[in-house]
C-alpha cells in the first residue's frame, strides 16, 4: 500500500517538473506574441533602453553635485556614452546566407567594432574621472555596473 502511494507522488511530481520544464522551453523560444520577436533581447526596445540610459545619466549627474569646471569633461562622457544600436545587430536573414566561416568573420568584426567603441568610452571615462574629487569619485563608482559580477538592482 505505501508503495502504490509513493509511486503515485513520483509520478506526479515527474509530470509536475514535465510540464514546467516543456512551458519553460516554449516560454525561452519565444512564442508568436512574445515580445522578444519585436523588441529583441530582455524584452526591451531601443527607445525604452535609450530612455533608462538618459535616466541613469541624469540621476548620475544630480548625485556627482559637479562643479561649473567638471561640466566640460561630463559632457564629453555623456555623449559618449555607448548606444543600443540596431545597425550593430547582423540581419538574420543575411546572417543565414553566409556559411559558418563567414558568419564567424562577421562576428569577429562586430566583436572589433564593439571593442573600438568601448575604448573610446574607456578613454572619455578616464578623462571624466580625472577632474572628479575622490568623494565624487566614490559616488560615481558606487552607481556604475561591475562587469563580471551579478548587476546588482538599485532603488
Amino acid at each position: 500500500m505505501m508503495s502504490k502511494t509513493v509511486n503515485k507522488s513520483v509520478s506526479m511530481l515527474l509530470a509536475g517538473v514535465a510540464i514546467v520544464a516543456m512551458s519553460a522551453s516554449a516560454f525561452a523560444r519565444g512564442g508568436e506574441d512574445c515580445e522578444y520577436r519585436e523588441h529583441g533581447r530582455m524584452g526591451m526596445n531601443p527607445e525604452r533602453m535609450e530612455q533608462y540610459r538618459e535616466q541613469h545619466l541624469t540621476k548620475l549627474h544630480d548625485k556627482l553635485k559637479l562643479t561649473p569646471q567638471q561640466e566640460t569633461a561630463w559632457k564629453k562622457y555623456a555623449a559618449q556614452q555607448p548606444v543600443l544600436d540596431k545597425s550593430m545587430r547582423p540581419d538574420p536573414d543575411e546572417m543565414a546566407k553566409l556559411n559558418a566561416p563567414q558568419r564567424l568573420e562577421k562576428g569577429l568584426e562586430r566583436m572589433r567594432a564593439m571593442e573600438a567603441r568601448m575604448s573610446d568610452h574607456l578613454a572619455a571615462l578616464k578623462e571624466f574621472y580625472a577632474v572628479l574629487t575622490p568623494e565624487q569619485q566614490k559616488t560615481f563608482d558606487d552607481q556604475m555596473p561591475r562587469f563580471g559580477a551579478r548587476w546588482e538592482r538599485r532603488g
